[in-house]
């Protein structure tokens, strides 16, 4: 036998030991003092392990991996590592989370999601979307009358470009102010604010303030912006939805379920619960 790499295979290898059923007609690759080790088992563990390492492991080598960890299992055995406490108590919460994993997943890829729903989640996705872009430049100082005095030499013919590279304080200021091509929600309410009410070629007839400083804007281009397509969020739409159905499956689970809170009720919980119950409450009352 070559010489097994033994932390590697006791610590994948009895993950998947131990989760591996072995049915009658799988092909037994090895047997641990009756134990069978089965192909399935060898396959899973080398798509394991060749993943995470830069050269291949061969099969030889993997199948070592697990007689190790096999005998390892049966030595902690023989010893009554299994019937300790605590190793009986890690032993539920691991099946917990297996059981857990595996009725999630099934659960979900069972969920139907139809085309109708996909357009609809879509269709509102779009609406929060801008329809358009824009191509500006800006000059960013730190007070207002900075600003004005900004706009007033811009006013008496003054090139945009240059203030801002002699005078802008903003990450753009060497490169002319220039922001490029943006979506609004890309930017501070007030910028976005700012630029949507521009017309192409216009400076901001007054300074506009935000968090960063005072910002005199020039909006150079305006253009439709190129919305993504259903088809390529369809994937991702499909998703969202299944993610969905699956909350409103388990909340509808929770709530026909004899559930006891014996946990202190905190102020943060009930302002949360009064605030849930003005939300459902109907219009006007």
């Amino acid at each position: 036998m070559k010489k097994t790499q033994y932390l590697l295979g006791l610590v994948i290898g009895c993950s998947l030991l131990s989760a591996s059923v072995s049915a009658k007609d799988e092909k037994t690759v090895a047997s641990v003092n009756g134990t069978p080790i089965t192909q399935e088992t060898l396959d899973a563990y080398l798509s394991v392990v060749n993943r995470s390492r830069p050269t291949k492991i061969d099969p030889r080598t993997a199948l070592d991996d697990l007689v190790v960890t096999e005998l390892a299992i049966q030595q902690a055995k023989k010893e009554g590592y299994d019937q300790r406490e605590d190793v009986q108590q890690k032993i539920k919460e691991a099946a917990k989370k297996i059981l857990l994993t595996a009725w999630t997943r099934e659960k979900s890829e069972n969920i139907k999601v139809s085309d109708d729903e996909i357009k609809a989640a879509y269709d509102k996705q779009m609406e929060g979307q801008s329809k358009d872009e824009y191509k500006a430049r800006h000059i960013l100082v730190k007070t207002e009358d900075e600003a004005k005095a900004i706009i007033k030499e811009l006013a008496d013919g003054a090139d945009f470009e240059k203030l801002a590279k002699e005078k802008s304080t903003g990450p753009s200021g060497p490169n002319g102010g220039d922001l490029g091509w943006f979506k609004a929600q890309t930017m501070v309410p007030p910028f976005a604010k700012a630029v949507e009410s521009m017309k192409k070629g216009e400076v901001s007839k007054a300074p506009v303030k935000t968090n960063f400083g005072w910002h005199v804007i020039k909006l150079e281009d305006k253009r439709a912006a190129k919305l993504p397509d259903l088809e390529t969020l369809k994937p991702q739409l499909k998703r969202m939805l299944v993610q969905k159905k699956m909350i409103a499956y388990i909340d509808s689970l929770k709530d026909s379920a004899d559930v006891k809170v014996m946990l202190p009720e905190t102020r943060a919980d009930a302002t949360e619960k009064e605030g849930k119950k003005a939300a459902e409450a109907p219009a006007g009352k």
